[in-house]
C-alpha cells in the first residue's frame, strides 16, 4: 500500500513563518485569478486574515503597508493588485543587516586573570625599558597572583608560572626577574568576586531584650508600691 502523505520538510521553506503555510499558498496562487476585481478582493481578504494571525502588528507604525510588503514578498515580489493610496508596497531588499555592535575582543588568552590586569600588560607592553616599566611588570604579577590565589582557592599554581603566563601574555615583552619575588596578597586586598555574600550577624537581645527591660521596671514600681 502507498501512502500519500504531504510532509513540511518537504514542501518549500516558509517566507514569514508567523503567517503560517497557507497565507503562503494562497498569496502565491492571487495571480492566477483572472477577473482583476476577484484578484483585488482576494488579496484584501489575505491581508486582513495575516492581520487576524498577528493582530500585535497594529502596536507598530505603518502597520499596514507592513502588510503589504509581507504579502509582496511572499508572492514573490509582484502581485497584480492595486496598492491603498499612500502605501509603498515594495519589499525591503533582502540580506541587508544593520552594522555590527563592537564587541569587547575575546579572543584575548588567560581571561582568568581580569580584565584590569590584561589592560596593565598592555599599557607596559607600550612603555619604554626602565624602572617605570619594571614596576608595571611587577604590579601586574602581583595582581595575577591576586587573582590565582582568589582562583580555585590558591590552588595549582606558582610564580614560575606567572612569569611564563606573563611573557606570553605580554607577547614576550614583559621579564619578571627570578630573583623578584612577589608578595604575598593581604588580608585587605581586593580579589575577584567569588559570588559569596557575608551573611549579617543578628543584634542579640532585639525586641524580647526590650519588653524584658519593662517587665523589670515595671515589676520594681509594684513592689515599691507593696511596701509603702
Amino acid at each position: 500500500m502507498e501512502w500519500d502523505i504531504e510532509y513540511n520538510t518537504s514542501n518549500a521553506e516558509l517566507i514569514y513563518s508567523e503567517y503560517g503555510r497557507t497565507v503562503q499558498e494562497l498569496l502565491q496562487k492571487a495571480n492566477e485569478i483572472e477577473d482583476e476585481a476577484d484578484r483585488q478582493a482576494y488579496v484584501e481578504r489575505v491581508i486582513k486574515l495575516m492581520l487576524q494571525m498577528q493582530p500585535s502588528v497594529k502596536q507598530q507604525e505603518n502597520y499596514e503597508e507592513r502588510l503589504w510588503k509581507h504579502a509582496f514578498r511572499i508572492a514573490g515580489g509582484h502581485l497584480n493588485v492595486t496598492v491603498p493610496e499612500g502605501i509603498n508596497a515594495t519589499p525591503d531588499p533582502e540580506g541587508v543587516s544593520p552594522e555590527p555592535l563592537p564587541y569587547p575582543d575575546s579572543h584575548k588568552r588567560m581571561l582568568h586573570y581580569g580584565k584590569n590586569v590584561l589592560a596593565l600588560i598592555e599599557q607596559g607592553k607600550a612603555m619604554e625599558d626602565g624602572p617605570e616599566r619594571d614596576l608595571v611588570t611587577y604590579t601586574a604579577a602581583y595582581y595575577m597572583k591576586v587573582a590565582l590565589t582568589d582562583w580555585r582557592d590558591g590552588k595549582f599554581y606558582n610564580e614560575d608560572m606567572i612569569r611564563k603566563d606573563l611573557y606570553e601574555l605580554s607577547d614576550k615583552t614583559l621579564v619578571l626577574p627570578k630573583d623578584a619575588k612577589i608578595g604575598e596578597p593581604s588580608g585587605n586586598q581586593p580579589s575577584q568576586d567569588t559570588g559569596t555574600r557575608r551573611k549579617k550577624k543578628k543584634k542579640k537581645g532585639g525586641g524580647g531584650g526590650g519588653g524584658g527591660g519593662n517587665r523589670s521596671r515595671n515589676s520594681g514600681r509594684s513592689r515599691g508600691r507593696r511596701r509603702r
